[in-house]
């Protein structure tokens, strides 16, 4: 039994590395695809959360939660939509210290950066 030349083996290994290429590409490209929503999902949510604080208004929070909900995102970011949940609750809590309410709701944020 021969060894090969030099050549075959390296077009051995070019095939190889070819090969693990084609198979793993895809799943690194849906990881960092995943990362990326996740950060643009906190993003945004830490938006519309300041802002519902400065408006001492969470009703486009509700919405974000609601529609959330019919997309991958309310499946996929599980904790981060659970973060927002916990957050309107605050705000639908009898709290009359707003202040307390707020500082409460600044700690959530700091859970999800993104």
């Amino acid at each position: 039994m021969e060894i090969g030349s030099l050549a075959e083996w390296a077009t051995a290994v070019a095939e190889t590395a070819a090969v693990l290429v084609a198979l793993f590409l895809p799943y690194f490209e849906r990881r960092r695809e995943h990362r990326k929503s996740t950060r643009n999902l906190k993003i945004m949510l830490r938006g519309i959360v300041k802002r519902a604080i400065d408006d001492n208004d969470p009703k486009s929070l509700e919405t974000f939660i609601s529609v959330s909900a019919f997309t991958d995102a309310g499946e996929r970011d599980k904790e981060t939509m659970n973060v927002a949940r916990q957050m309107l609750d605050l705000f639908h809590s009898d709290s009359s210290d707003i202040e307390r309410r707020n500082r409460e709701i600044e700690a959530l944020l700091e859970d999800i950066r993104p």
